[in-house]
């Protein structure tokens, strides 16, 4: 399932370098349908209410050109549940953030 995230109450935070995605066990680069590259980009959520502003990684696509301590809106962001077996047939589930890209908000963090 894929629910789109509106973005209006809350405060972006990169906390880190994007790092590229790679396949388990391969480490070769995810790519999307296109060809390009993915990178999961670390970031602080705050506005959510929860009493702690939670950190998380969201996957875009790249190039991607932001600096730690920059705050950033991100382009169609979504949530995505998923579901898979490991090596020992347990199902393991989960969910992802996606967006389909960034865009800097132009604010530097001090």
């Amino acid at each position: 399932m894929k629910l789109s995230i509106d973005q209006a109450r809350l405060n972006i935070l990169v906390v880190g370098n994007p790092q590229p995605v790679v396949n388990y066990g391969t480490d070769t680069p995810k790519t999307t349908a296109d060809g390009r590259q993915l990178f999961k980009v670390p970031v602080l959520l705050s506005g959510t209410d929860d009493r702690t502003d939670p950190t998380t990684f969201v996957i875009v696509p790249g190039p991607v050109t932001i600096q730690k301590g920059q705050s950033i809106k991100f382009k169609n962001l979504s949530i995505s549940t998923w579901t898979m077996r490991d090596s020992n047939g347990k199902e393991k589930s989960g969910v992802t953030l996606r967006a389909e890209g960034v865009e800097a908000d132009g604010k530097q963090s001090r």
